[in-house]
């Protein structure tokens, strides 16, 4: 019964978490005083046991059956298992405990109404202009949505003319005033309105770069790494169905011939940059997970904090991480190399009429255009 009550007392802190971080490896030993008395009516003989904590009040088991023969030969009683409320007062010295910082909910990430895309103003006598156009852009929101989750808020009304010169119609249509110049010849927007000129409203760049722009905003985060190549990925994935690659002959070059450490240091290349931004979305995280870190900014998160909680990674162990990787890289390619562009001749395929520079490293890039050896490649 002793062994019983300690041990439930135990678990009983341990649940509470009296004990902190004691309570999973701290052995208590301790020992109780249990009074017990056997009771006898003198009418009839019927016996009866009773227990209590030294000094506190009985608990009656009730009758007593004594119907039982132990291995001795002496009689004994049925085995009576009773409950003895105990108080016992633990003192152990309070935890410290952090008071964490409290962070800003996450955001949601805003959903269009499925299947719609936009309003069309202009060019009511050409219904497949319209339409195009339409077609266009609801291609780039399934593409977004589809391949990464994230989508635009609110509408988004699309102005055509037929002409340049129509665009000033539309804005003035909209805002009430005629503006002295257009903010771009090709394309802008204002608010959920967006202008497209004749020779721009069929493009798909054009749209999925006013698109981008429209759900995301102009992302510029501080390192500048982490936002300034992200609409080009965007962009190059929905545009050629490929997503930038880190083994590209430009980021082969980077690692090839600069640092990587220069990258948390603020002073890397652009080639370097983009690297860094290619491998946080594609080989360590997603680009859905960029989203989310740009999403937790612009709700007023700090840069470390929304990158943390997007990635599961502080962004000094990433730096570190990505160094780590472009170094052993590095070990690669330089033991792939040639001394000369005639041992690069006889090993290796030509690439645009000559070799990328990291392949033959000491020949001379004469137009500085990650090609050496050119003319010498048939």
């Amino acid at each position: 019964m002793k062994n019983g009550i300690i041990a439930a007392l135990i678990g009983t802190i341990a649940i509470g978490g009296a004990l902190g971080a004691f309570a999973a490896t701290r052995t208590v030993e301790t020992t109780t005083n249990i009074e017990l008395a056997v009771w006898r009516r003198s009418s009839d003989g019927v016996l009866a046991v009773s227990a209590r904590p030294e000094g506190g009040s009985w608990t009656n088991s009730g009758r007593l059956e004594m119907s039982a023969t132990g291995s001795s030969g002496l009689e004994r009683s049925e085995i009576v298992t009773l409950a003895v409320p105990i108080e016992v007062e633990v003192e152990v010295p309070d935890a410290p405990v952090a008071t964490p910082t409290p962070a800003p909910a996450p955001p949601s990430l805003p959903v269009a109404a499925p299947g719609t895309c936009c309003d069309v103003r202009g060019m009511s006598d050409n219904i497949e202009a319209r339409e195009r156009v339409v077609v266009i852009m609801q291609r780039v929101i399934d593409f977004a949505d589809e391949t990464y989750g994230f989508t635009h808020s609110g509408g988004i009304t699309i102005n055509i003319a037929h002409t340049a010169g129509g665009i000033y119609l539309r804005y003035m249509e909209v805002f009430g005033h005629r503006p002295a110049t257009l903010p771009d010849t090709c394309s802008f927007q204002e608010g959920e309105h967006l202008f497209l000129s004749p020779q721009c409203r069929s493009d798909e760049e054009v749209l999925a770069t006013e698109w981008f722009e429209r759900a995301v905003g102009t992302p510029e985060l501080d390192p500048e790494w982490l936002s300034e190549f992200a609409p080009d990925y965007f962009l190059t994935h929905f545009l050629t169905d490929r997503r930038p690659d880190v083994r590209e002959h430009r980021f082969s070059s980077a690692i090839f011939f600069e640092r990587a450490t220069d990258l948390r240091r603020g002073r890397a290349s652009e080639d370097m940059r983009e690297l860094a931004f290619v491998y946080l979305v594609r080989e360590y995280g997603d680009y859905a997970d960029w989203v989310r870190l740009h999403r937790h900014t612009t709700a007023g998160w700090e840069v470390s904090a929304a990158f943390e909680e997007a990635f599961d990674v502080t962004l000094a162990e990433f730096y570190s991480i990505f160094e780590e990787w472009a170094d052993h890289q590095k070990i690669l390619l330089i033991a792939s190399s040639y001394g000369s562009c005639l041992e690069a001749i006889l090993n290796i395929t030509g690439y645009k009429g000559g070799f990328p520079d990291y392949r033959v490293p000491l020949e001379e890039d004469h137009d500085d255009d990650g090609v050496v050896c050119e003319g010498t490649v048939g």
